[in-house]
């Protein structure tokens, strides 16, 4: 069992990372912007091509998330780069974003290749791609959340809960072609929206 100064001074801890998190600005602010814009538009075109209302066929979606993925990971390096010189890049809160959006990438990786690994043996498991979207839109309000709870940024917190009744929305559609839509919804106004008021909120330095 801790001693009562183990426990206090762990508390003391926990207390001190929830203060620097709260008080040090958010600079994730791109990377929600760029992502959030990125996949609102990906997912709308992808929409459209699978309803065939633009006079392409679903069998060219691959030509559409191709392109989409190759712009989204060279986006993802150059903002990484220009980012490194901000000033409290290493703060409690960034850190802790940077963290669980990084853990979400891992997890889409994982599922992503799950379901092209099923696709390519199995010759089936094309509906992995539909269910991906309200399991992409959980992701997103856990980082929101995640990060709010520790930043104390009400507009993150808002975001994520919105995300979790757009994870709702999404199982309900996934076995429609509403569900890009659903996604395309929630990418825009939980995600880009929330990154677009924290650039703004970005100060130039960090007393």
């Amino acid at each position: 069992m801790a001693s009562p100064g183990t426990l206090s001074s762990d508390l003391a801890y926990v207390r001190d990372l929830a203060e620097a998190g709260q008080n040090a600005p958010l600079l994730g602010g791109r990377f929600l912007t760029w992502w959030g814009g990125l996949m609102t538009v990906a997912y709308v075109g992808h929409f459209l091509i699978a309803t065939d209302s633009v006079g392409i066929g679903p069998e060219s979606l691959w030509l559409w998330w191709v392109p989409i993925s190759l712009l989204g990971g060279a986006g993802q390096f150059l903002l990484q780069h220009f980012i490194r010189s901000k000033p409290g890049v290493s703060s409690t809160g960034n850190r802790v974003q940077s963290i669980v959006w990084m853990s979400a990438g891992f997890v889409l990786f994982a599922f992503f290749m799950g379901v092209i690994g099923r696709i390519l043996f199995f010759d089936g498991g094309y509906e992995g791609f539909y269910w991906s979207v309200p399991m992409v839109i959980g992701l997103y309000g856990l980082g929101q959340f995640v990060t709010g709870l520790i930043a104390g940024n009400g507009a993150l917190k808002f975001a994520g809960i919105a995300a979790f009744a757009g994870t709702t929305a999404g199982v309900v559609l996934s076995d429609s072609e509403y569900v890009w839509l659903a996604g395309a919804a929630v990418a825009f106004l939980a995600v880009c929206v929330p990154g677009l008021m924290l650039m703004r909120r970005e100060p130039a330095t960090t007393v």
